[in-house]
C-alpha cells in the first residue's frame, strides 16, 4: 500500500483532533476533582490551547480529504464542487457535530469564567456541568457518521463513540493530574488520586468492554490479530493500552500510599509522565488506523 502526503496530512490531523478532543473532555472533568481555591490557570490554559487546536484540527482535516478527494493538488483543497459534496455527507456531519462540541465548551469555559476569579475558575457550576456534558455528547455522536463503524453500522458505531470518549478521558486527565503534583499539597493529593483511582475502575471496565466489542465485530476471527495488517496494528495498540492500565495499577494499588511524602510525589510525577508518552503513541497508532488501515 502507497502513503501518500495526503494520507500523511490526514494522520498528523487526526492526532491533533484526538488531543484537543482528549484535554477537552480529561480536562475539566479533573479540574472539577480539584478544590475551588487551588490556583487553575495553567489547567484552564491546558484545555483553552488543546481545544483552539484541536477545533483547527478538525476544519484543516475536512479540507485534507477535500484534497485527497480531489488529486489535483493543494489547489483540489479548495475544489467549492467537492466541498459542498463532502459537507453534505457524513463527513460533513461528523466535522460540524466536532465543532460544535468545541463551541459549547468555548461557551462553558466563557461562562465560568465570568462567574468566578480567573484564579479560583470554577468547573463546579450547574450550567457549566450542562454544557460539558453537552460537548461530550456531540464529540461521541461525531464518531457514529464515519469510520469502519460506520460502515457496520448498529451498535459498532456507539461502542467506537464510547471507546474513544473513554480514551479520551484518560488521556486528557493525565496532564492535569501531573499538574497536580505540583499544585496540591500532598494530603490533597492523596485524596484527589484515590477518588480518580475509584472512578477509574469504572471507566476501564466501559473501555475493556467496548474494545472487545469492537474486535469481534471489527476481526472475523482472533488470527486475525497475527494474520492481517490492520489485526497487528490493533494488537500494537492494545499491548500500549494494556501498559498504560498496569502503570495506572501502579498507581492505585503501591504509588498512591506514598505520595503523603515528598518523594512519593516525584515518582509519581515520572510515572504519569510515563504514562502520557505511551498515550501519545496509542493516539498515533490510532489516528493510523482511523486513516489508513482497515479490517479487511
Amino acid at each position: 500500500m502507497e502513503i501518500t502526503l495526503w494520507d500523511y496530512s490526514n494522520i498528523i490531523s487526526k492526532w491533533l483532533i484526538y488531543i484537543g478532543i482528549a484535554a477537552a473532555i480529561g480536562g475539566p472533568f479533573i479540574a472539577a476533582l480539584i478544590n475551588a481555591t487551588v490556583n487553575k490557570k495553567s489547567l484552564l490554559n491546558y484545555i483553552v490551547i488543546s481545544s483552539v487546536l484541536g477545533f483547527a484540527a478538525v476544519i484543516i482535516n475536512f479540507f485534507i480529504q477535500v484534497g485527497a478527494f480531489s488529486e489535483t493538488g493543494l489547489s483540489g483543497m479548495f475544489d467549492t464542487g467537492l466541498i459542498s459534496f463532502l459537507w453534505q455527507s457524513a463527513v460533513g456531519d461528523s466535522v460540524l457535530w466536532r465543532l460544535l462540541a468545541f463551541t459549547v465548551l468555548g461557551f462553558a469555559l466563557l461562562w465560568s469564567n465570568l462567574n468566578a476569579k480567573y484564579g479560583t475558575f470554577s468547573f463546579k457550576d450547574a450550567t457549566f456541568t450542562f454544557l460539558y456534558a453537552a460537548a461530550v455528547f456531540s464529540f461521541a455522536y461525531s464518531f457514529t457518521f464515519i469510520g469502519h463503524s460506520a460502515v457496520i453500522g448498529g451498535a459498532a458505531k456507539w461502542l467506537l463513540a464510547f471507546h474513544i470518549i473513554t480514551v479520551s478521558w484518560w488521556v486528557g486527565a493525565l496532564y492535569p493530574l501531573w499538574l497536580s503534583c505540583k499544585l496540591l499539597p500532598p494530603p490533597v493529593l492523596y485524596k484527589l488520586m484515590c477518588l480518580f483511582g475509584k472512578i477509574a475502575i469504572f471507566m476501564v471496565g466501559i473501555l475493556i468492554a467496548c474494545g472487545i466489542g469492537l474486535l469481534y465485530l471489527f476481526l472475523e476471527n482472533p488470527l486475525a490479530l497475527l494474520t492481517t495488517t490492520y489485526g497487528l496494528a490493533m494488537l500494537l495498540k492494545l499491548i500500549f493500552v494494556g501498559s498504560i492500565l498496569l502503570i495506572a495499577a501502579y498507581h492505585k494499588f503501591r504509588l498512591v500510599e506514598e505520595i503523603q511524602q515528598q518523594a512519593g510525589i516525584k515518582k509519581l510525577q515520572k510515572s504519569i509522565k510515563n504514562e502520557m508518552l505511551i498515550a501519545v503513541v496509542i493516539l498515533t497508532i490510532t489516528a493510523v488506523l482511523s486513516s489508513i488501515l482497515g479490517p479487511e
